[in-house]
This record gives C-alpha cells, structure tokens and sequence, in this order.
C-alpha cells in the first residue's frame, strides 16, 4: 500500500504540476481540444468529431467522451482538455507498479515506476492533452486484470472490456496490442493459447462494437471504411517507400542513460531463471512486434513508440533489481544520476522541435477580439490549431504555397486566394510577411499588428 501511495504522490507531481502551465500545443494537443469544445456545444453527433467546420474521420473519440462533463461541468479551459490524460497518466503508473510487483516483486514495480516517468517523452506527452496516456492506461488495465483472472476468472471480463476501450481510443488495429502481448505471454510461459482468451474478446467485442454499429448507421459507408477497413489511417500506403529505422533510433534516445545498467547486466549476468527468462522473453518480443511495424510507416512520429514503454520501464527495472541484490548501495548511487543524466535528456528530446504554439495562441486571442466571427479567417502559417482553438474561430483556412494533401479541405494555394476572396468577401488574412500574397496589400487595410503578423481586412 504505501508503495502504491509513493507512486500516486510521486506521478501527480510529476504529470499535474504543468497542467494549466503553458498553452495547448500544435498539432495533437490543440487539435483535439477544438473536437472536445464542439462537442460540449451539443450541436454535432457524439459519434464523430467536428472540427474546423467538418466532421473529421480521425480517431474514435472516447478520450472526448472523458473530457466532456469535465469541460461541460467546470468549463472550457487548458486544465480541463488535459485533464484525462493527466488522470491516465497517474493511474497507468499505479499499474505499472502492480504489474512490476506481481510478475516480480514490489522492487522490481516501484522501480518500473521510476523508469517509466524518466523514459524521453513519456512526462512530455502525458502531461499534454493526447490520446497516448488513456490507450497506455487500456493496455495496461487490460494486462493486468488478464493476469489476475488467472487465478480468478471472474476478472477476465474486465480484462476484455478494458481492452475494448483501447479500440475506442485510437482504433482496433492497435487497439489489439494487449491481446498479442497476453498471447504471447501465454504462448512463452505456459506453451498454451491463452486462458479464457474468448471470453475476454467476446467482451471486448461488446464494449465496444456498438460504437462502429451506430457510426455506420449514421454517417455510412464513409463512416465505416474509415474505422473499420482502414485501420492505418493511410499510414502504409508505401510501406516500402516509407520504411527506416526511425523509431528503433527514438527508442534508443527515449531510453537513454538507461542503456547502462543494460549493460552491465548483460555483462554480468550470465544465467537467468527460467520463469524470469520467458517473462523478459515476452516482454521483448511484443516490444519488437508493435516497433518494427512502425518503421513502414509514413508518419515518424517517435511517441508512437510510447505503448511499449512501460515494458520497457519493467525490463529495466528487472536489471535494477538484479543489480541491486549485488551491491545495492552501488545501484542506489547508479539510479540517482541515471535520474538526473535522464531530466537532462528529456529536455534535449523536447528541445528537438521547438514549440511554436505560444505564438498560434497569442495570435488566435487576438483574432478573438479583432475579427468579427462571422467572417472568414486566412492564417499563413502551416502550424495554425493553436490559432483555431484561441481564436474561438470554429473554421481557419490556411495558405500554403503546395496546396492541399486529399482530405484537407482548409488549405489553400496562394494563387488560389484571388478566386477565393471572390466567393469570399469578408475575408481576414493574417500574414508574417506581406509579400507572401499575390496581390498588394494597401495600408488601410492592415487592422492590426501582433508578434510580426499583419492582420489584414479585406473588405
């Protein structure tokens, strides 16, 4: 119990000291707090997002299920579209310990734990407003609780609808994650296909096939190509074309200083127990099962790596542990400055794409007061959901000199603004640089001035 108190206290800290601290970032973070505040309208359907004017087939939206009454009870705010996240954040903690204790001993969880919260982009996600932190807490719920109903069956319902849930979150595809990790677990240390392995689908089946059911219904095939036959995103339409190692080099970085208890384990511990060895087994294989993949991708976006950390925090952990029953003073001494060397490299990490997301919140406060919101807002600037969120806009175009990927319906070319401006007269274009635009710009016609963007009204 105390452990478990140890890390609720140590994980608020850690995930809540930030919440209200600094401004809803692009892309993620802004993006879905705008689904979440048009939710709480109550003019859209609960079973697809709306955002910038349109419904937008993107992820399930139980995270903005979560956020509503939250935002609806205490208001609209940065603390209130972050708060699941930081509520999941802390309680994937707690069952990182419980697992850590129950596959090995309460030295091995507290110390997952610890590693878990110092792994590069772990506090930095799940103290943002992101789905990341919620699916982290599905998985491991979903884990754990298969764990206890191998002992008592009466728990593996729960196991099933928690996996479910993670269907809800960011899609089936992944959402089957914890399915392969118990299957796997089952396969590497009882030679056997998991116990009670249908019940728990059947139940997982149940939590969350409705949802796909009433989508279907009412938005149509659409709906249901997207969520169901496209589980991808689109992510692997050139897997070949796409593939690098990507995500094994942010693995590599996100893990860090702790690379060198790794290897002095290695170094020096030649045998382990049979019973550890298929555990570590498991844990590695669904590791490089749910990373490799990721390398095809498109996108390289490291935090996708994020749902295999917490196996990650208790293998190392398990090194701890062991290095510690051979000389533990050493080891204490050897985890306080990994733990410093760490905060150093999370910030490095964080460092690496700098945030621009104070400049799009400053700009959209701004357009609040100046631009009348029945009018039509054009933003040259690429990282503009910031921009949309503050501005309290509900639609934001955005000029780019490449034009639009299919489905973006807000982007716009720079030669295509004269015809647009014809059926769109009352129009805003707000600009860092004047020359951007095809056409000059009178000084009349600049309202105003903010952070070296010209707010320019058209009509």
């Amino acid at each position: 119990m105390l452990n478990s108190l140890i890390t609720l206290a140590v994980s608020s800290v850690a995930f809540l000291r930030t919440i209200d601290g600094f401004p809803l970032r692009n892309w993620d973070e802004a993006w879905y707090a705008e689904e979440i505040k048009n939710m709480a309208v109550g003019s859209y359907s609960l079973l697809a997002t709306f955002w910038n004017g349109h419904y937008y087939f993107d992820k399930p939206p139980l995270y903005f299920w979560l956020s509503l009454p939250i935002v609806e009870f205490f208001g609209l705010g940065q603390w209130q579209v972050r708060l699941v996240t930081v509520l999941s954040a802390i309680f994937a903690s707690i069952l990182i310990y419980l697992i850590g204790k129950k596959l090995f001993n309460a030295t091995v969880g507290i110390i997952s734990f610890v590693v878990f919260v110092s792994l590069g982009q772990v506090v930095i996600r799940f103290a943002h407003g992101n789905l990341d932190a919620l699916l982290v807490l599905m998985f491991l719920t979903s884990f754990y609780f298969y764990l206890v109903s191998l002992q008592k069956r009466v728990f593996a319902p729960i196991c099933g609808i928690a996996l479910g849930f993670g269907f809800l979150v960011k899609g089936w595809f992944i959402g089957l994650y914890p399915a392969l990790i118990i299957f796997l677990w089952s396969l590497f240390t009882q030679r056997k296909i998991p116990r009670n392995f249908i019940l728990i689908m059947v139940f997982a089946l149940i939590s969350s096939s409705w949802y796909f059911i009433l989508g279907t219904l009412r938005f149509g095939e659409s709906f249901f190509n997207w969520y169901l036959l496209n589980p991808t995103g689109g992510l692997l339409k050139s897997p070949f074309a796409s593939f690098s190692l990507t995500y094994f080099r942010d693995l590599g970085q996100d893990i860090g200083f702790w690379w060198i208890p790794i290897v002095i384990f290695i170094f020096k511990f030649r045998k382990i127990a049979q019973a550890e060895r298929k555990v570590l087994m498991t844990f590695l294989v669904s590791i490089l099962a749910f990373i490799i993949p990721l390398n095809f991708l498109s996108e390289k976006l490291g935090w996708y790596n994020l749902p295999t950390y917490p196996l990650v925090a208790i293998i190392v952990a398990f090194v701890l542990e062991k290095l510690y029953r051979k000389s533990a003073k050493a080891t204490i001494i050897l985890i306080g400055v990994i733990l410093i060397l760490q905060i150093f490299n999370i910030n490095r990490i964080e460092n690496i794409y700098p945030d621009r997301s104070k400049v799009g919140a400053n700009l959209g406060l701004f357009a609040q007061k100046l631009i009348p919101k029945e009018d039509t807002v054009v933003l040259d600037d690429h990282d503009f959901t910031a921009f949309l969120f503050y501005s309290n806009h509900g639609k934001v175009f955005v000029v780019d000199s490449e034009g639009p990927k299919p489905g973006e319906w807000w982007i716009l070319k720079y030669d295509q603004l004269a015809m647009f401006l014809l059926d769109n007269p009352k129009t805003w274009i707000v600009t860092p640089n004047l020359e951007n635009l095809p056409f000059e710009v009178k000084s009349e016609q600049v309202a105003g001035n903010l952070g070296g963007y010209s707010f320019i009204k058209l009509y």
